[in-house]
């Protein structure tokens, strides 16, 4: 009979809570420990999820967190603008509820910070500010900062800062997420409801971005809250050592283009569970760089291209774009961004301006990206 290891997990975020029920249904009950006082805050997420997080999760998830159903965006460039509708895409949500129905029935330590650990036979002695456990199996569910990072897959991180208002303000759209691309960033406004709005942006200097933005556009909403947090910009390839794992955003284990992290993190979470249960330890690098690997690389490569093409460039590819808004309304995936560049791809009527673009593509594909792969 198989010996059930001690399992801890730092963090009780949603990626936490969520590999934390994936082994406690397989029999394990893991501890999780967690800095803050309570799940859920502070609010760190812009609280939009497609909606495959709750169509494809191994544990069933309330609905009751969903505020607005969303049918689509509104893409904005320059003066230039592109609708685009599909029903049901993707749903806004209350954080803080979805992370507290994620974390029920959980063993949480709370108003506890990880510290470090240290090698002791075949277990490790974890450190918080509170004390010292032991555990056999050591996951970080941490964030963007992860301490236990530096453990298994030091590296020099990247990151953005996010900062989101929330705003009392009725939305020009009720149903539609409006996205306006000023490079390197893009900025959000999100429909909460028939009165609130939520506007953010992730960049270098976030606060004052927003403001400038929420002025630019005219927003004269009252700002109800205000929330921050990090994204991580680095990928890399090391995600565990010796029965210490790294997911979610700890791993950044997040969408390129857009820097979502709730639905890789969870599809991660899964395979993480899968290993520790089948103690096959040293197959969770490989088996989710099988999963998500191309639709990372491919989507790094278009961030680094989309950064250094022409301002004429991107307007050829925005109304090139915009004649074909049937096939993203058709083929469009909220999770795996680059589905659609196939589809432009095949496209009978694409104009020799376009297959220019495209060869500097092909030209700029081959530049190095700052991956690290160990």
């Amino acid at each position: 009979m198989r010996k059930q290891k001690n399992t801890v997990i730092i963090g009780a975020g949603p990626i936490g809570c969520y590999l934390g029920q994936l082994l406690q249904r397989e029999g394990i009950r893991p501890l999780l420990i967690e800095e803050h006082k309570e799940i859920g805050k502070p609010v760190h997420c812009a609280g939009l999820v497609g909606k495959k997080v709750f169509e494809e999760t191994k544990i069933p998830i309330s609905q009751d967190c969903i505020l607005n159903t969303i049918n689509g965006a509104v893409i904005y460039i320059g003066k230039n603008k592109i609708p685009l509708r599909r029903k049901e895409v993707a749903y806004v949500i209350d954080r803080e509820r979805f992370d507290k129905k994620l974390g029920e029935n959980l063993d949480i330590m709370f108003d506890n910070r990880f510290l470090g650990l240290e090698k002791k036979d075949k277990s490790y002695l974890i450190e918080t500010d509170k004390g010292c456990l032991e555990a056999d199996i050591v996951v970080a569910a941490e964030g963007a900062k992860s301490t236990l990072r530096d453990f298994i897959s030091p590296n020099h991180m990247e990151y953005l800062k996010g900062v989101q208002f929330r705003m009392q303000l009725r939305p020009r759209y009720s149903d539609m997420v409006e996205v306006y691309v000023k490079r390197p960033y893009f900025y959000w406004i999100i429909p909460e409801s028939a009165e609130i709005i939520r506007v953010g942006v992730l960049s270098k200097n976030p606060y004052q971005d927003l403001l400038d933005f929420v002025k630019e556009i005219n927003l004269k909403g009252k700002i109800l809250e205000k929330f921050a947090g990090l994204v991580p910009l680095t990928h890399f390839n090391s995600l565990s050592k010796e029965r210490l794992f790294l997911v979610g955003d700890s791993a950044s284990q997040v969408k390129p283009l857009t820097y979502g992290g709730i639905y890789m993190g969870m599809r991660a979470a899964e395979i993480l569970c899968e290993c520790i249960m089948n103690e096959r330890f040293n197959d969770y690098d490989s088996l989710w760089t099988k999963k998500f690997g191309k639709e990372i690389g491919i989507a790094l490569k278009a961030r680094n291209i989309f950064a250094k093409l022409a301002d004429n460039d991107i307007e050829k590819i925005f109304n090139f774009i915009k004649k074909k808004t049937d096939i993203i309304e058709k083929m469009g995936d909220f999770e795996n961004h680059t589905t659609l560049l196939w589809e432009f791809l095949k496209s009978p009527d694409i104009s020799k301006d376009m297959l220019g673009i495209i060869f500097k593509i092909i030209k700029n594909s081959f530049d190095p990206i700052k991956i690290d792969v160990k």
